[in-house]
């Protein structure tokens, strides 16, 4: 397990998606760490569609955590992930930052669904000459049963359905314990460079997700079911997401289905994560304090 690394010199960091769950924990760390954190996000004045204010952020940073945000409001997803992709890419080139940790999915290596944008950007990360590269891939996060799939909605009436699979166990992963992983890889002296994957707690299935996160919002009789590709399809739309995006959803799934290796490495103690689903959604769904 990598240490925190509190320099006794003070760097200055970036970090894209300051404000969402990911990029929160990685600047939480890098300040209690000791030091200065240039925030990408809208509401922290500087847009990822601002050429200019982004290489503001990144000009004379000692490193940088990149994301590829998604845009739920963009009609085609993944020409929107490859514009946001070259401005990062541009704004890395003009800075000569020296180390960029690219948060990256776990499956981002098979090329396809929402993992597509992510994996674009490694590639760019490899042609921009960074000195020190990292790229994190990380598992199946659990908010996504909360901010994607609305799990509280869903199960008040007794169900949870998704388009995955009950039965295949899936890598869980908090969002939390990888802004930690994010702000350790940063900061660390000499960190392996390349890829590294976070499995996270476990491996879990749909239908064992779904008692725990039952059970946590203190609800009896919910069952998992797995939806169509159509179900899943017309639901998406009917919510108004945009197609590109549920078919990108839909594209995972399959992929989740057809039993595609999302992990290359063996779970051990470097991929796996101290947060369980259950203590996770102790906090999530019911609100008790960690």
């Amino acid at each position: 397990m990598l240490k925190n690394y509190q320099s006794s010199e003070r760097r200055t960091y970036v970090v894209v998606g300051a404000t969402g769950k990911t990029g929160r924990e990685v600047e939480r760390h890098l300040t209690s760490y000791g030091h200065e954190v240039r925030a990408v996000a809208r509401s922290r004045g500087v847009s990822i569609d601002d050429a200019t204010a982004l290489e503001r952020a990144f000009a004379h940073a000692d490193g940088a955590f990149v994301l590829m945000p998604f845009d739920l409001a963009s009609a085609d997803l993944h020409s929107r992930e490859a514009a946001i992709a070259q401005r990062l890419e541009h704004a890395i080139r003009r800075s000569g930052v020296r180390r960029v940790v690219l948060l990256s999915g776990l499956n981002a290596h098979l090329r396809r669904g929402t993992s597509l944008g992510a994996a674009l950007m490694e590639q760019r990360l490899r042609t921009c000459a960074v000195p020190e590269p990292i790229v994190l891939r990380a598992g199946w996060f659990m908010e996504n049963f909360t901010d994607g799939l609305g799990f509280r909605a869903q199960a008040a009436n007794g169900a949870f359905r998704t388009p995955f699979t009950a039965h295949r166990p899936m890598p869980t992963v908090a969002a939390r314990d990888v802004g930690r992983r994010a702000a350790e890889l940063l900061t660390q002296p000499q960190p392996r460079l390349g890829v590294h994957e976070l499995h996270g707690h476990a491996d879990v299935t749909l239908a064992e997700a779904t008692a725990i996160l039952a059970e946590a919002a203190g609800l009896s009789d919910v069952a998992y079911e797995q939806l169509s590709y159509e179900e899943a399809r017309a639901g998406m739309a009917a919510s108004g997401m945009p197609p590109s995006f549920a078919d990108a959803v839909i594209e995972t799934a399959r992929s989740f289905n057809d039993s595609e290796p999302w992990a290359l490495a063996p779970r051990d103690a470097q991929t796996t994560t101290p947060t369980s689903l259950r203590d996770w959604a102790r906090v999530a769904l019911a609100g008790v304090p960690t």
